[in-house]
């Protein structure tokens, strides 16, 4: 029964996506100073939420290919990175990598990519942020309307 494992409670879940999160933000910052680490090697950027992203360029070979087998290529050649990122880093499962094509000025494709790696979170999100404001509203409502709830039980005795 999950009422006695807190594990799987909904609070304990999102106190420890806010955890991972700020140890993938520590975790970026000491990788991001250190000029001898893969992070620098692979010229990886991450902006103010943390998601590291790079640019990619296939090569002009590659470019008669269709769609789903440039990506493929592109995954496999990320494979180091993704080792990188899951098993040295410690971050598999959390990370969810998008792959975006840029357009030149005529709105063609070019072979110029933006990989980016997200942090995920596995609960916090914004259904559980309203769902805790909507019942923290109820608790508060209730509580406030709670005295006259007794009194009136009071003079009914």
């Amino acid at each position: 029964m999950s009422l006695f494992k807190p594990s799987t409670w909904g609070i304990v879940r999102v106190i420890h996506d806010i955890e991972n999160y700020a140890d993938w933000i520590r975790t970026i910052k000491k990788e991001a100073s250190d000029n001898n680490s893969k992070y620098t090697k692979w010229k990886l950027n991450h902006n103010k939420f943390y998601t590291v992203y790079f640019t990619m360029d296939m090569e002009e070979n590659e470019s008669k290919l269709p769609e789903n087998i440039k990506r493929l290529r592109m995954i496999e050649s990320l494979a180091p990175l993704h080792r990188y990122l899951d098993e040295e880093l410690g971050f598999a499962g959390n990370l969810v990598p998008e792959f975006n094509q840029f357009f030149d000025d005529k709105g063609n494709p070019t072979l110029t990519y933006l990989v980016a790696y997200r942090f995920a979170f596995d609960k916090l999100g914004l259904g559980w942020i309203l769902k805790m404001l909507v019942i923290l509203t109820g608790l508060i409502i209730f509580f406030a309307n709670f005295q006259p709830i007794i009194t009136w039980l009071k003079n009914l005795i």
